[in-house]
């Protein structure tokens, strides 16, 4: 495992599990999900947060990759691990690869 940046550290949401938002948003699914373990150098889904549902951007909750994914496009840590990993190893998303972590 890397020391590399998550998206809950470089955005400091504070909804990682124990972080200072997550009693009020709830804990982000990026920062539970173990099948994310590695992808683009993260912990968990640290690094992969655009293809996870339910994640906190623009001081809201997001929706799926598909309602999501042109904000995605546009911020700042998307771009900064898109740069770090390098277009031969950066992972956009993984056919087959679907997290929706809504509450039923």
């Amino acid at each position: 495992m890397s020391n590399r940046e998550n998206c809950w550290e470089y955005m400091c949401c504070g909804r990682e599990p124990g972080g200072n938002r997550a009693k009020e948003f709830g804990v982000c699914p990026a920062a539970t999900i173990e099948d994310l373990d590695g992808y683009n150098g993260g912990h968990h889904g640290g690094r992969f947060c655009w293809a996870v549902a339910g994640t906190f951007c623009g001081g809201e909750i997001q929706g799926d990759f598909a309602e999501k994914i042109g904000s995605c496009y546009r911020c700042n840590f998307f771009q900064y691990v898109k740069l770090e990993e390098g277009s031969e190893n950066f992972t956009m998303t993984t056919p087959g690869l679907l997290f929706n972590n809504y509450p039923d």
